[in-house]
């Protein structure tokens, strides 16, 4: 079972060139499956137990650190705040946090709702390359457009380190991309301090005093925003490397940067880590053939292996690529769609005013020679 197991993740989430969530996995009775232990034992650590309708949808625990298909249980969880990404094509994705306490089962039952005919948001913001989340869920930074989107009202929200949050809603139109402009205002004389953390490697999971914020992305950093003064335990963790962890002191109106230069574990690493990104964001990502979740995606237990990664969105041309992964690799993809052209009807030449005063004559004339009969 353990073989088969492993066979699966590498078909499903194992891929070098896709940043989706991945985890091993083991199938169960039915279409169950169950994210493999990690280390603690059930009196230290907790689980979190994933439903929705329809079954068969990739759920995401921490922005990449493990995997699996509904219905299923991620054990062996620390207890803290976690975030579950329930995705699935031809519906709306849909973001649960969840307290996890030891001992205890933690249940998440998710309804999706199918997106007909989706619509996108184009955000742009003074100044640019800030994150922002729509829904919930992380969507990297601006300027960009977020498709595959129900039409109706979305929540959009950009936090930004000495910046005023910025949060409203918008109302997504179907077949229509709707823009949004921002120009964000700086702090003034905030009670609060901001943190910005960034890693090396890129795409590792960030704990705050226990509790997951994010994924420090590429080429940027996690900007976790609106802290109480005080001390905080910041935890960076990735597949492969040993955890960072560090103590940092907040002050109102202060911005503090770290950055956890990650060392490696000291056994040979098993697995690749992988992230994804692409232009729209919002896509679908299958590998393999398999369906694994909707960019930015972050993977951080990829099995060495080839793996053939395709990434679809609606009115796009997909981006198909092939690769072979290596152990130990940190591999960064990102994908630009192409926009399907629209063929234009070919407009009829208008007609030549010589031609129709010619026809109109001859018309005349006709009516003239058969009344003189």
């Amino acid at each position: 079972m353990k073989k088969i197991s492993v066979l699966i993740l590498v078909l499903t989430i194992a891929i070098a060139i896709t940043g989706f969530a991945s985890a091993e996995v083991t199938i169960g009775a039915g279409a169950s499956t169950t994210a493999s232990p990690q280390a603690g034992n059930p009196f230290t650590t907790g689980s979190i137990n994933v439903v929705s309708t329809p079954p068969g949808s990739s759920a995401t625990l921490d922005g990449g650190g493990d995997q699996l298909f509904t219905p299923g249980t991620f054990s062996s969880v620390a207890p803290g705040v976690h975030s579950v990404m329930i995705t699935m094509p031809g519906y709306q994705p849909s973001t649960r946090v969840v307290t996890v306490v030891a001992g205890a089962t933690q249940y998440v039952n998710v309804d999706l709702a199918r997106v007909v005919s989706p619509g996108s948001i184009s955000l742009s913001t003074t100044p640019k390359g800030v994150g922002f989340y729509v829904d919930d869920i992380y969507q990297g930074k601006t300027d960009q457009i977020v498709g595959n989107l129900a039409a109706g009202p979305h929540k959009v929200a950009i936090y930004e380190a000495g910046y005023d949050t910025w949060e409203n809603t918008v109302t997504v139109t179907s077949g229509e991309i709707t823009p949004v402009t921002v120009t964000l205002v700086p702090e003034k004389s905030p009670d609060t301090g901001d943190l910005q953390v960034s890693s090396s490697p890129s795409g590792a999971a960030v704990y705050l005093n226990s509790d997951f914020k994010g994924v420090t992305p590429i080429d940027d950093s996690l900007d976790i925003v609106n802290l109480a003064p005080g001390s905080y335990t910041v935890t960076v963790k990735k597949s492969g490397y040993q955890d960072y962890t560090i103590t940092v002191s907040i002050q109102a109106g202060k911005n503090v940067q770290m950055n956890a230069a990650l060392q490696p574990a000291s056994q040979a690493p098993a697995f690749a880590s992988v992230q994804i990104i692409s232009s729209p964001g919002g896509a679908d990502v299958y590998v393999n053939g398999v369906y694994i979740g909707i960019t930015p995606l972050s993977s951080q237990k990829v099995n060495p292996g080839t793996y053939t990664v395709e990434i679809r969105m609606d009115g796009y041309t997909p981006y198909t690529t092939t690769g072979q992964v290596i152990a130990g690799q940190n591999i960064q993809l990102s994908a630009a769609l192409s926009p399907i052209p629209v063929a234009t009807p070919t407009k009829k030449a208008a007609a030549d005013p010589f031609v129709l005063v010619l026809a109109l004559g001859i018309l005349c004339l006709a009516g003239y020679l058969v009344s003189r009969r």
